[in-house]
């Protein structure tokens, strides 16, 4: 059976939710002026959570299809 690359109505609606967790978590360490424990280069960072720190996330590109 060929699985679907198109996210379901359920995996879109997850997705959205999560990203709006992250962003709420973000934005109170933020205030807080916390550091957020992120992966960068398949290692757990601590980064401020200051906009001058630029995405706290890894690009797309650092992960590696799955086949």
């Amino acid at each position: 059976m060929k699985a679907s690359k198109k996210p379901t109505l359920e995996g879109r609606r997850a997705e959205k939710a999560l990203r709006m967790a992250v962003a709420g978590v973000v934005e109170e360490h933020r205030r807080l002026g916390l550091p957020i424990a992120v992966m960068r280069e398949g290692r757990a960072v601590y980064v401020n959570a200051d906009k001058k720190n630029g995405p706290i996330r890894e690009p797309k590109t650092a992960y590696k299809a799955q086949k």
